[in-house]
């Protein structure tokens, strides 16, 4: 019985460490237009910084239970291109931390990424340790933007009931959804590259639930 019930434990416990199973994009486009909405009307984001990222990041990251660690998350990633943004590529993270420490466990986040190195270390599902990225808290609402915020790899913004000054970034894994990007795209081999590029277009059943982010982004 003894040994029963170790199996079972460890069994839980592997359940807990590992991160969700990933979101269809139909599931994340309108959880991403959600999240983007809600950060723009709080006067969270800096609009004239976004009207400078090369990418963008829109996550929603849970933390996992007390003792077990790490945390995970879905979204999506998108670039910006010669005729605009380009369309979603579904993916997710899982361990370290990720605005974890902001304040509760449950964490709505933007990250834009200001350089087409960054967009390409998201687009390859790259790990991100724990002193890898220059990751910070980005200038709010209208405050005025300078070089330096520019010139940063990640600007993030965070939002929760209980979210604290500060972010902790780093120590974390991303992963491409190739399935999702896949099945939204109709095409089994799509890759996150033709994607963000734009050679891979978005059909037209889906262009009017992504209108509404790309609403929000202007």
């Amino acid at each position: 019985m003894n040994h029963l019930r170790t199996i079972l434990l460890a069994g839980l416990i592997a359940g807990f460490a590992l991160p969700a199973s990933a979101e269809s994009l139909d599931k994340l486009v309108p959880q991403a237009t959600e999240i983007f909405g809600r950060l723009k009307r709080e006067e969270i984001l800096n609009m004239d910084l976004v009207k400078e990222a090369k990418g963008l990041v829109i996550i929603n990251v849970t933390g996992f239970a007390i003792g077990i660690g790490g945390s995970g998350g879905d979204g999506i990633l998108l670039a910006r291109t010669e005729n605009g943004w380009s369309g979603p590529v579904a993916i997710s993270t899982d361990g370290g931390t990720l605005g974890i420490d902001v304040g509760g466990t449950d964490n709505d986040i933007v990250i834009l990424l200001m350089n087409n190195g960054a967009v390409s270390r998201w687009a390859s599902g790259d790990h991100f340790g724990s002193s890898s990225a220059q990751a910070v808290m980005g200038p709010k609402g209208g405050a005025a933007v300078d070089a330096t915020m520019k010139n940063r790899d990640f600007n993030v913004y965070v939002w929760n009931k209980g979210a604290k000054l500060g972010v902790n970034f780093g120590g974390f894994d991303v992963n491409l959804n190739n399935e999702a990007n896949a099945d939204y795209y109709d095409k089994p081999l799509v890759s996150a590259k033709d994607i963000l590029n734009g050679a891979a277009k978005v059909p037209d059943s889906k262009k009017d639930a992504l209108a509404r982010l790309y609403d929000l982004l202007k």
